[in-house]
């Protein structure tokens, strides 16, 4: 592909921007993995004429992987698409620079570094002030990380911006382009037209949380809070119903029309079989989905950072042990959180009070 240099572009090219259409955005995507790699490719298959999207993935057969898989897809895109060897080149083999960079990456850590290599590299090879280049980071990670971050962007070019976006819906979500955007905006109208048009290519909702940035973040990190304790109640409730000789398909459906509904419960039913229309982890031994590893790190995000700010989680230090325990034993950390069920039922609470895991260890 052809390759010109940023000010000449810059200097012959007009962007313009609306919630329905864009001209010539660049839009670059870091973190192709399990959520990253639908919600790239839905930004792929809704590019407009003059659009051009750049990925880049650590491990380089997943940006292969994913290249090769949607262009066969829908091959009307491919000369729009580019895959990246560096997160440096995202700088400097580009047909101008990036309007917006979205990363989807596994921790603080990750995120941190990418986007301190990106920045250093923009100073390093130059930037166009005129076009304000927007990191879009929908990983899930603590506040105060984002925050250092945020700060990192603003001081080192302080025309350029960074904004936390966590998302709801999981991989099932991302496949469907159903995700949820959680923003550190005050209101909807303080998104711009040109944000809009991406995340709406990625999801169907877009809830503004505070004008602080992290507060995207305390919503993602309060909600999944909620989540967790409620998956492992749910488990112990359905676990209880069959301790009781209840048919528990008719008690699933029971509780979704009463005052223990929730989205554990019904939307993610560990219970094989009560929905089978829905295609539920639970209906292939508790495959795919939102597994138990990633639920544990979104309750120690949620108890650290509350730490941080001073609040105590009545639930936490509970919810923080069990799931360390499961999260022990490979065949539950791996698989949707619904296993949970599963895993309560294996353990068995000894005469002294222990608690043993039939199938794994001991715990206190």
């Amino acid at each position: 592909m052809y390759r010109i240099s940023l000010n000449t572009l810059k200097t012959t090219t007009t962007r313009q921007f609306s919630t329905t259409s864009t001209n010539l955005v660049n839009y670059g995507f870091v973190g192709l993995g399990q959520m990253g790699q639908h919600m790239a490719k839905h930004i792929y298959n809704n590019l407009e004429q003059d659009d051009q999207l750049y990925v880049y993935d650590s491990v380089p057969e997943a940006t292969d992987k994913f290249v090769l898989g949607v262009t066969e897809e829908n091959p009307t895109n491919s000369l729009k698409l580019t895959k990246l060897p560096t997160l440096s080149s995202f700088t400097t083999d580009v047909d101008g620079q990036l309007d917006f960079i979205v990363t989807m990456v596994p921790e603080g850590k990750h995120v941190k570094s990418v986007v301190e290599e990106i920045i250093t590299s923009y100073k390093q090879n130059g930037y166009s002030p005129e076009y304000k280049t927007t990191i879009i980071d929908s990983s899930t990670i603590d506040i105060p990380t984002s925050q250092e971050i945020h700060k990192y962007v603003k001081e080192t070019i302080p025309e350029f911006d960074f904004i936390d976006a966590p998302v709801s819906g999981g991989v099932a979500g991302a496949r469907k382009a159903s995700l949820s955007f959680m923003l550190s905006r005050d209101t909807i109208s303080d998104v711009s037209p040109a944000l809009t048009t991406l995340l709406n290519k990625m999801g169907k909702n877009i809830f503004p949380c505070g004008s602080k940035h992290g507060t995207g973040l305390a919503a993602k990190l309060s909600n999944n809070y909620l989540l967790a304790i409620t998956n492992i109640a749910v488990a112990d409730s359905f676990q209880l119903a069959k301790t009781f000789g209840l048919n528990l398909q008719n008690y699933a459906k029971l509780v979704a029309v009463s005052t223990g509904k929730s989205w554990a419960s019904v939307d993610n039913c560990p219970i094989p079989g009560v929905y089978p229309d829905a295609n539920l982890p639970a209906d292939v031994n508790y495959n795919g989905g939102f597994i138990t590893k990633l639920t544990r790190k979104d309750v120690v995000l949620a108890t650290t950072s509350a730490e941080k700010f001073g609040r105590f989680l009545f639930l936490g230090d509970v919810g923080r042990h069990w799931y360390d325990k499961a999260c022990e034993r490979p065949d539950i950390a791996n698989r949707d959180l619904a296993v949970l069920y599963e895993w309560l039922g294996d353990l068995k609470q000894a005469e002294n009070g222990d608690i043993i895991d039939t199938k794994g260890g001991e715990h206190k």
